[in-house]
């Protein structure tokens, strides 16, 4: 069975500690991104937003899994620097590919539309939606292919340290993954322009302003297709089976031993230079039965 259909019931014990960590993620994002000011280090602030973000929901499935490792603040700091430094270096490859892909396509006479690609997001054309996949499908597929680095360094931002192996396990169930965000995508709609995070965080404040105005809230309060409130809650919840699908992915690829969540003891506190040194055992156990 995939992995990815594999980490459906860890996807809804974090998804309920996700969606309470989401507003508190929202606010850090905004604070963070004042430091956008500093000279040079602002150029790397979005990326490092991004990594922590990422990183605090793949802690909702590792915990979800029984990982109870503490964070480190300077630790944390660390890996959203390291990241976001390959990031910004990926993210102009990325860009200069995709212009690429562009100038071949129009040399082709073909025409790439706008409001196509949007009407892909709805699910109104099989073919728009087939072409914004193909569109988005390079930055989906690095997305995915770090999902296991980002997972070994979020269970590793405890005092103990990281082992700054940036690109162990790139790559690995990178279709399964991509598949996930496929889903978030199109069951978000519109509003996974803004994301989960940002779309439940507006929520909550023109709610909180309806109230003290007196008056009745601006969005619906059902689970009607294409209202913000539902599209969150998707949304929230594909996020929270992409990083139980990456968690579970990234315990195959290091042979992380398990036992029932919640029951691991000292496998609790688990950090890569652990495991690493697991394998090693392991692999010295098998030589001298031989």
């Amino acid at each position: 069975m995939p992995i990815f259909i594999q980490s459906l019931p860890l996807s809804f014990s974090t998804f309920w500690r996700y969606l309470i960590l989401m507003p508190f993620l929202a606010i850090g994002s905004i604070i963070f991104h004042f430091a956008i000011i500093i000279p040079f280090v602002g150029w790397l602030v979005p990326g490092m937003i991004s990594v922590w973000l990422t990183v605090m929901g793949l802690r909702c499935a590792l915990a979800a899994r029984g990982y109870t490792q503490g964070i480190d603040g300077g630790t944390l700091l660390t890996v959203c620097l390291y990241f976001s430094v390959i990031f910004l270096g990926v993210g102009i490859i990325l860009n200069l590919f995709m212009s690429a892909v562009f100038w071949l396509v129009q040399q082709a006479g073909l025409t790439i539309d706008p409001v196509g690609l949007f009407a892909g997001l709805f699910g109104a054309s099989p073919y728009w939606s087939a072409a914004l996949l193909a569109v988005l499908a390079p930055l989906a597929f690095t997305t995915a292919a770090f999902a296991v680095p980002l997972t070994a360094a979020a269970a590793s931002t405890g005092p103990g340290g990281w082992n700054y192996k940036a690109f162990a396990g790139f790559g690995q169930g990178v279709i399964g993954l991509m598949i996930v965000m496929a889903v978030w995508l199109f069951s978000g709609h519109i509003f996974s322009i803004f994301g989960e995070i940002w779309t439940g965080f507006g929520l909550i404040v023109t709610m909180i302003w309806a109230i003290v105005e007196g008056e009745s809230l601006p969005w619906d309060t059902d689970f009607a297709p294409f209202t913000a409130l539902r599209g969150t809650l998707i949304m929230a919840w594909a996020s929270s089976w992409y990083f139980a699908t990456a968690v579970l992915t990234w315990e195959r690829y290091a042979q992380v031993p398990q036992g029932k969540p919640g029951d691991h003891g000292e496998q609790s506190n688990l950090t890569t230079k652990d495991i690493r040194e697991l394998r090693r055992a392991r692999m010295r156990g098998n030589k001298s039965t031989r």
